[in-house]
């Protein structure tokens, strides 16, 4: 029997968004199907986890370790936006070998420049073709409250219109960047996509629906620079925020995790000492240990993975150390994520975000 999928990724919905918000329709989706409190892949950005999701895969098997990588043997640095950084296929990819149909809807361009591989039709809301916007009219820009609703108005006409055999939907984080869960415009924006989800559902009730996260979202009030920080040690080193990208209004590339890139991997020990003894820095890896405990492809990290506590960020401050105020996540405390399946049981065996796809059976 032919099969229907929707697998929607909600960009930054940590479980405490569903618990202080009404959402009438996952709630009935949740009891009639399954729902469980699960994981996402550790660092917690946004573009691990989205091809860790559409993959089923983990970083190790899949390649993609951050949102910006400095490929110590070139010297080079890329946003990781391509597809071709991918080391295997997604499950778009797959399930058009096998001749199903395919549809990818992002929010942000640059999850659609690295996903769309696999894709009969795709469309960002960032920058949507002149056929959408007659049919849903034109979206605000990328960091409106309202894209994400526009986005889930456009799925539900191309799953009306096109019907494809398995969509993927990933919307975007500036919401809950900004707001905190309580917050009256969150809590708008997270009810206004479980009412136009309820339509879709509506619309489409044999449709096998899958509705995760890639990670959460923490308040930050201690910012740490990990390059000025090591200087003072007398070691040089190169550090990388894992959330760097292009939409710096979200996050300020400000984040909980970080690659660290030594002049000299002689000092790693001395390295490792100093940074464990600084205020906000949780752990330190170096990267054996750290592909190892978090599944990561080692030749595309740094010399060291360092995650923040909860209310630590890293990024490029004018002194070591400094206040900030800001909403973002990278660190194991923003890796709680809900996992929801509908019309499909949810495996008591579901322990992260990619195990949704990972159990799809489409190879």
């Amino acid at each position: 029997m032919p099969r229907n999928i929707l697998i929607i990724c909600v960009d930054g919905l940590g479980p405490e968004y569903l618990e202080l918000t009404p959402t009438p329709n996952l709630d009935r989706m949740a009891v009639a199907g399954g729902f469980v409190i699960g994981q996402s892949v550790i660092p917690s950005v946004t573009n691990v986890n989205n091809v860790s999701l559409i993959t089923g895969a983990l970083p190790r098997v899949h390649g993609i370790t951050a949102n910006y990588w400095l490929d110590r043997a070139t010297g080079q640095e890329h946003y990781m936006e391509s597809p071709d950084f991918l080391l295997c296929p997604t499950v778009l990819q797959r399930a058009q070998r096998r001749g199903m149909s395919t549809a990818l809807l992002t929010a942000k361009q640059k999850l659609l420049r690295l996903l769309d591989a696999g894709a009969d039709y795709s469309l960002a809301a960032e920058s949507p073709d002149a056929d959408m916007i007659e049919k849903v009219g034109p979206p605000e820009d990328i960091y409106s409250p309202s894209i994400n609703h526009w986005l889930f108005r456009a799925l539900r006409v191309v799953l009306r219109e096109q019907d494809p055999d398995i969509a993927y939907c990933s919307t975007t984080d500036g919401m809950m960047h900004k707001y905190p869960p309580d917050a009256e415009e969150s809590q708008r924006h997270i009810h206004g996509l479980d009412a136009i989800l309820g339509e879709i559902v509506a619309e489409n009730p044999a449709r096998e629906v899958y509705l995760t996260a890639d990670h959460g979202m923490s308040a930050k009030s201690r910012g740490l620079d990990l390059e000025k920080l090591l200087g003072a040690t007398g070691i040089a080193a190169r550090a990388i925020p894992i959330i760097k990208d292009r939409y710096v209004a979200h996050h300020q590339n400000l984040g909980g995790a970080a690659y660290v890139y030594l002049d000299d991997h002689r000092l790693l020990g001395d390295a490792v000492s100093a940074l464990e003894a600084e205020p906000g820095i949780e752990s330190v890896h170096a990267r054996a240990e750290a592909a190892a405990q978090f599944d990561l492809l080692a030749e595309r990290i740094g010399d060291l993975f360092v995650l923040g506590d909860q209310d630590t960020v890293f990024g490029q401050f004018e002194t070591g150390q400094a206040q900030v105020e800001v909403r973002s996540h990278g660190s194991r405390h923003e890796s709680a994520v809900p996992i929801l399946a509908y019309n499909s049981p949810l495996s008591p065996t579901y322990r992260m975000n990619l195990d949704l796809v990972a159990a799809l059976g489409i190879n």
